[in-house]
Formats: structure tokens, C-alpha cells, sequence
């Protein structure tokens, strides 16, 4: 897979966090201390940046897929999953790297929050102090018009359904999973690990293109 780097804009950006935290937040209880309106959270920037790296890169979340079904924790049959997600929905034109920090993937997200916050899509709320001067922690909340947004979005721009499906791909493999357990499934791969801070996370598409090959012919699939 050829992949040509091209920035997404903010808009793109705002749009695919908008469908991540629809498709992918949990749902908010009545004594959580939710925002007005909340009706979905991922707790975390660091949930969210790991979920919205394997959005932006089919080659890892085929792998992640592959690896699943080999534990028995996704049919076999999802393997066509992992075939499509790598090799029919033109990856190349979607797939955006990210670089690495100290904790892993990371791309600043201010600029696209803000997109959607400033219209009252979602809501950002700190969830507690370190220091004086740093946050713990800051909680993403989906406001009910955000979900209305996004559902008009998927009624109205189609364009749109390869991101969707992709975030309902993403949503299969990880579900239930912590931001700390998303980290360690994605260091597992010694591209990523090995990725020095501040350097753009390499691909991975040749290496998971021949094991899903290998799997596809061992289930008989192919």
C-alpha cells in the first residue's frame, strides 16, 4: 500500500472525532456527573487518540482484527473484515500517520475540538488536577445536538460512510477496552514501539498484507 502523506484539515479532523465519540463513547448514567445534554463520554485524551490511530490506520486495525479472530474473540469470519478494511476500501486515501510521544500516538486536537464545541456539539471538561498549572485529566462528552449532527451527516454526506464504517470496525476490536489497554495493544507492534518521540508512526501494511493472507488460507477463507 502506497501511502501518500497528506494532512487532513480541521474540519476533516473535527468530523472524525465527532463520529468517534458517537459510534465509540460510553453511554452517560443519570449520576455521573455528566454536563446537561451529555449523552455519550471517552474519558481521556489519551482514549481518544488511541482510538482515532486506529481510524487513520487501516494497516494497524486490520492487524488488530487478524489478531482477534486468531484469539477467538471475533468469528472467523471477520477475517473478510480485516480483507476489506486493508484491501477494498482504498486505505491509501485515508490513512493519515500520527507521531509518537511519550505516551504513544498523539496529534494535538484543539484546533478540531474546537469545531465542535464552539456550536455546542460537544463539551470538554477537565476531571481533575495534578498541579495547580496541569490537568489530570480532561472527559470528552457528546451533547445530544452533536448526536443529531452526526446523524444528519451520515443522511446527508455520504462521502462519509467509509469513515463511519470504519469507526464500527474499530468499535468491534475494542470494545470494553481501557485507554492503558488500547496503549498496550498498539506496542505491541515494534514499529510503533520503536518509533523515536516526535517521529511519525511507520506503517505496517506489508507485514499484516502476508499474515492476512496466511489466515485467510488457513480458515478457508481465501
Amino acid at each position: 500500500m502506497t501511502i501518500v502523506q497528506v494532512e487532513p484539515t480541521r474540519e476533516q479532523t473535527a468530523v472524525r472525532l465527532l463520529l468517534i465519540l458517537d459510534r465509540l463513547g460510553d453511554s452517560c448514567g443519570a449520576d455521573d456527573g455528566a454536563p446537561p445534554t451529555a449523552v455519550r463520554v471517552i474519558r481521556a485524551q489519551r482514549k481518544l487518540a488511541k482510538l482515532d490511530f486506529l481510524v487513520r490506520n487501516p494497516d494497524y486495525l486490520a492487524d488488530h482484527i487478524i489478531t482477534a479472530c486468531e484469539e477467538g474473540r471475533l468469528a472467523k469470519e471477520r477475517l473478510l473484515d480485516a480483507q476489506a478494511v486493508l484491501e477494498e476500501r482504498e486505505p491509501e486515501l485515508h490513512t493519515y500517520r500520527m507521531l509518537r510521544n511519550r505516551h504513544g500516538a498523539y496529534e494535538p486536537m484543539n484546533n478540531a475540538l474546537s469545531v465542535l464545541r464552539h456550536p455546542g456539539l460537544i463539551r470538554v471538561v477537565r476531571a481533575g488536577k495534578s498541579t495547580d498549572t496541569q490537568v489530570r485529566r480532561r472527559d470528552y462528552y457528546l451533547l445530544a445536538a452533536g448526536e443529531t449532527f452526526a446523524e444528519r451527516l451520515r443522511a446527508e454526506v455520504p462521502v462519509l460512510a467509509w469513515y463511519d464504517q470504519q469507526v464500527l470496525y474499530v468499535r468491534m476490536v475494542t470494545e470494553g477496552m481501557s485507554a492503558e489497554q488500547l496503549k498496550a495493544l498498539q506496542y505491541e507492534h515494534a514499529e510503533y514501539a520503536g518509533t523515536p518521540v516526535g517521529q511519525m508512526i511507520a506503517g505496517i501494511s506489508e507485514r499484516v498484507r502476508v499474515r492476512l493472507t496466511a489466515a485467510l488460507e488457513r480458515e478457508g477463507l481465501a
